[in-house]
């Protein structure tokens, strides 16, 4: 029985070998990053002013190119952010791209989240309580909801997620990074690459200030930017993820690619997030061949 069992197991997983999509691959609609601009909700802390609005952008893309659209909500904090109601009847529902905390269904989560940040505080949070002003120092996280479709209703057409942002009191807020250029041999990357399963290597270029220096719990501390790449074709992403040294923690920024058997037209993608909730991105287009 046991054999038989082995050798049904074996056929299912070489039956569904070819159909892995692997996490570099471009087959259906993708939501690859969520930029928020900007990337977290800042107190001042010497006058508690209210953070400005939030805008979100998301890096939706289809193998064809075919127009995706996004909608996002606040989560509410009673919830459970992953259970797939938000958005839904588990999220408030915000206005185009923005968070705006003018918007009273959006001040009564944030309320929620605060009360929920100082356990045994009562219902109505004290800004000037000290658990309240620590939770804050650190940042309390408030989540956002989305859903991208191409309008088609099929599971292939459609991708839900969840983004994180957080509420923080700081003098020294986050930024995004920003993604210049993509380097292949020492130059910017326009092709045309060659064909017939060619290894090449590529290289993320950085704007500058985008590794900010940050104070953490054991002092300032360098930002250690790290990337994801992405590719639509027929070729291979074989480095999904890699990341610039920073603190004294190696790195390699580099990514290896193996080109496709036959000439083709490829988009790639590179995505740099800086560990604290800022996210940059760069799209190139590239022939490959003949």
């Amino acid at each position: 029985m046991r054999p038989l069992l082995l050798v049904t197991l074996a056929a299912v997983l070489v039956s569904c070998g070819p159909d892995f999509e692997l996490q570099s691959e471009i087959r259906r609609v993708r939501v690859l990053a969520i930029r928020a601009e900007p990337p977290e909700l800042v107190l001042d802390p010497d006058d508690g002013t209210l953070p400005g609005p939030l805008s979100f952008e998301a890096l939706a893309v289809t193998p064809d190119e075919r127009p995706v659209t996004v909608r996002y909500a606040l989560c509410r904090a009673s919830g459970n952010p992953y259970d797939g109601r938000c958005p839904g009847d588990n999220g408030v529902p915000l206005e185009g791209t923005t968070l705006s905390l003018a918007d009273p269904a959006v001040q009564a989560v944030l309320r929620d989240a605060l009360v929920a940040a100082n356990p045994g505080g009562g219902d109505t949070p004290d800004l000037d309580d000290p658990r309240i002003r620590a939770a804050l120092e650190k940042g309390i996280p408030l989540f956002v909801g989305y859903e991208a479709s191409d309008g088609s209703g099929t599971p292939e057409g459609t991708e839900r997620g969840v983004r994180q942002v957080l509420l923080r009191s700081t003098r020294a807020p986050n930024h995004n990074p920003g993604v210049a250029d993509i380097l292949w041999e020492g130059a910017s990357l326009a092709g045309p690459l060659p064909a017939g399963e060619k290894e090449v290597r590529f290289t993320p270029v950085l704007t500058e200030g985008s590794a900010e220096v940050y104070e953490g719990d054991e002092g300032p501390r360098s930002e250690q930017v790290f990337f994801s790449w992405f590719a639509t074709g027929d070729g291979e992403v074989k480095e999904f993820r890699s990341q610039e040294p920073a603190n004294d923690v190696p790195g390699d920024p580099t990514s290896k690619y193996e080109t496709p058997a036959t000439p083709q037209h490829v988009t790639f993608w590179v995505v740099a997030r800086d560990g604290r909730g800022g996210v940059g991105w760069l799209r190139r287009e590239v022939d490959v061949g003949p």
